[in-house]
């Protein structure tokens, strides 16, 4: 009996794939911007060196998708944007490598096809039972691929000891990009309102189709950082035994940013990055595109005010009554910011604590400046960039985050 590798017959694999691929009607090659050899050409090199470090056939197509993955679709090879703008050249070679690699079978689609079905989300109790029998035969399966991938990733790096590290550190920048750029687009205006202090933001009322959903990741990461996102790395190590133990080690510098290696793309238009958005956002919920770029100060002020407001009432539970004005407002944010975090949070005071950080106090009553600000007729620069202010009459900008750091007690002036 013809077996695939993991020992699963090959006439139940067919089976279960023809089950899978039956609640997938209608799947077809996206229609994404394509990666080729005139188009996003330094990419669609790194495709062909992860193809023959994989030692895999090419697929029908290569296209640049939305999402922070990697994936086959109706034999199309899509490569998240994230991933491309995050990656170096080289890391991007692994990663692409780790997901191209199979272990050597005479069935290569087949067994490339049931490892692609377990990422599929099922739609209904029915495609949920058969979704979890796939997966329940098909463990070995991908466990015997993941040492043939993790091995090939570590062929990609250069081969060695530090192939290893170099490897585990590609697949550990990748599961980081996903989870970060997962959390942005599920609210992109509350992860851009994340303080220094990270206290947090609500998501905003409801979804926001937004086309410009990539540039305004982009700028995010360039103008202020990722947002936070937490991910588990003895989840990730259980996956790849093949580099477990250095996906558990600490890991050096951001992980998420845009990587200065990258490979090259090609500028992407409005309607190449509508059709990226589109892979993301929720599709059928009747919101209208917009642009983030063009969103007022109304969408963006209740969360500041609420988390003004948050600060003020701290303040208020720490003196134990309203502050006498504005300076007392703002010395006490200043000089007890523990104190007042700690209230903001309902926690009781603590007796003893360490200092906190030198910007800790400005970071805090830069959010109270902002709002004041805000109500004043001022806007955001852009609606993702929290405290870089546009004053009414100019394009003048005020950066209440430098203020943060090279003069806090400047803040106190924009309270008046």
């Amino acid at each position: 009996m013809a077996r695939l590798p993991g020992g699963l017959p090959v006439w139940r694999g067919r089976r279960l794939l023809g089950t899978d691929e039956a609640g997938r009607a209608g799947a077809s090659p996206p229609a994404l911007p394509a990666v080729d050899a005139g188009h996003h050409a330094a990419l669609h090199s790194v495709v062909l060196d992860a193809l023959k470090f994989a030692d895999v056939g090419a697929p029908q197509s290569v296209h640049l998708g939305g999402s922070p993955t990697v994936e086959f679709r109706a034999g199309a090879l899509v490569i998240g944007l994230p991933l491309a703008w995050g990656l170096s050249a080289d890391q991007l070679r692994v990663l692409l490598t780790h997901e191209l690699a199979l272990p050597a079978s005479r069935h290569p689609d087949l067994v490339r096809g049931l490892l692609d079905a377990r990422h599929r989300t099922p739609a209904g109790e029915k495609a949920a039972a058969r979704h979890a029998r796939l997966l329940a035969a098909t463990e070995p399966l991908l466990a015997e691929a993941e040492q043939v991938r993790d091995a090939a990733a570590i062929t990609a790096a250069g081969g060695g000891l530090s192939a290893v590290e170099d490897a585990a550190r590609a697949l550990l920048k990748a599961a980081a990009i996903h989870a970060a750029f997962s959390a942005f687009a599920a609210a992109p205006l509350a992860s851009g309102t994340m303080s220094a202090f990270n206290t947090g933001s609500l998501p905003t009322s409801g979804p926001i189709r937004a086309e410009d959903l990539h540039a305004g990741w982009r700028l995010r990461l360039s103008r202020w950082g990722a947002p936070t996102a937490d991910i588990d790395r003895e989840e990730l190590a259980g996956h790849h035994p093949g580099l477990a133990e250095e996906l558990r080690a600490p890991a050096d510098g951001p992980l998420v940013s845009l990587d200065p290696d990258a490979a090259h793309l090609d500028e992407l238009g409005p309607a190449a990055l509508r059709s990226l958005a589109a892979e993301v956002l929720p599709s059928g919920s009747g919101e209208p595109w917009v642009r983030l770029a063009d969103l007022p100060v109304e969408a963006y002020l209740p969360d500041v005010e609420r988390r003004a407001r948050q600060y003020v009432e701290a303040v208020n539970e720490v003196l134990g009554r309203a502050p006498d004005g504005r300076d007392e407002l703002a010395g006490t944010l200043l000089r007890r910011p523990v104190d007042v975090e700690r209230a903001r949070r309902g926690l009781p005071a603590a007796a003893d604590s360490e200092p906190p950080p030198p910007w800790m106090g400005a970071a805090l009553l830069a959010v109270v400046v902002e709002y004041t600000l805000l109500r004043k007729g001022w806007r955001r620069e852009h609606p993702l960039l929290p405290r870089r202010l546009v004053t009414p009459d100019s394009d003048a900008v005020l950066d209440l985050n430098e203020l943060v750091r090279s003069d806090p007690g400047a803040l106190r002036t924009h309270l008046g």
